[in-house]
């Protein structure tokens, strides 16, 4: 990892990935097997036999050995707007249905998944996390109040990044919410430490990067802490400090005295209060994101918000 073109190709396959640096267990939780995305009760809830064939929904593009899971999945999981039917039974009779974009949204994510190599369980979990959990789950409240922003500050849309500066899948989510950002200038995504395990080298790293904020240039200290994951001595980030033009005797002295260590323990202790255990963990305007953090996923979620209580 000490040569700079294995860093960037671990990167790349890493920015595909649902993959998280963890700080402590995280297992998943055992799958029902009828588990749903959105479970309406009351009145009016489908009740049809599941469907076996589906117009504008391509099973036969996936492999064959997941192709059984696929329209399971599509049977069992309501439409994230509250639907009363599942999306299979919407997408099958879309005349009857008032939300097939939304199923279509749905289906689309699921196929996509399986084609990059996901597997049942995968999926069924993104699901969940992402539509039930996360889209329709509460929001938490994020003070965005001085922590690091890319973006227009009166953004229409917030993603929060819980991160550490050390975990892999953290540079490769950076990367992808600046692409975000440059695509869409209604997003902003607000950055907020959180050191796996209170490691030291995590703390000093965040330590830095808010001193490099105070001196306006924590952006770039950021992708400079990514892009050095495999070297963050304090003689390390002192020399890429000295390269961003910082004010060294400021710098070091902030260093020094951890000045900036309650903010960055702070953070930690606000993304633990909402349940964050690994990084990066992201949050859309307050609610849990989920699903697997590609980009297509990220505006996925944009478009589901742009649309938010109009799909009925």
């Amino acid at each position: 990892m000490n040569k700079q073109p294995a860093i960037l190709v671990l990167v790349v396959a890493l920015a595909g990935t649902g993959a998280t640096c963890k700080g402590r267990d995280e297992s998943k939780p055992a799958l029902s097997t009828a588990s749903s995305a959105i479970d309406p009760t009351g009145p009016g809830v489908d009740e049809t036999p599941p469907v076996t064939e589906i117009e504008g929904v391509d099973l036969l593009a996936l492999p064959p050995e997941v192709r059984g899971d696929a329209l399971r999945l599509l049977n069992e999981n309501y439409c994230y707007c509250g639907c009363p039917r599942t999306v299979a039974a919407c997408l099958a009779d879309r005349e009857a249905c008032t939300c097939v974009e939304c199923s279509e949204r749905m289906a689309n994510f699921l196929l996509d998944e399986f084609k990059d190599g996901a597997d049942a369980q995968e999926v069924e979990m993104m699901m969940l996390d992402g539509f039930s959990e996360g889209y329709n789950g509460q929001p938490v409240k994020l003070d965005a109040t001085d922590q690091p922003m890319k973006g227009a500050k009166d953004a229409r849309f917030t993603v929060a990044e819980f991160a550490d500066f050390r975990c892999p899948h953290c540079a490769a989510a950076s990367e992808m919410l600046a692409e975000l950002v440059e695509k869409h200038p209604d997003v902003r995504v607000v950055y907020y430490y959180f050191p796996i395990g209170n490691a030291a080298e995590s703390i000093q790293a965040a330590e830095a990067a808010e001193e490099a904020r105070a001196q306006g240039k924590f952006w770039e200290m950021s992708e400079t802490l990514f892009r050095n994951q495999h070297a963050l001595t304090e003689d390390d980030i002192l020399k890429y400090a000295h390269g961003l033009g910082l004010d060294m005797v400021r710098f070091k002295e902030a260093l020094k005295k951890h000045v900036h260590r309650d903010r960055v323990l702070a953070n930690k202790r606000l993304g633990e209060s909402i349940g964050v255990m690994s990084t990066p963990s992201l949050f859309v305007d307050g609610r849990k994101f989920g699903l697997s953090r590609r980009l297509r996923n990220l505006e996925l979620r944009i478009e589901m918000e742009r649309e938010r209580g109009q799909c009925r």
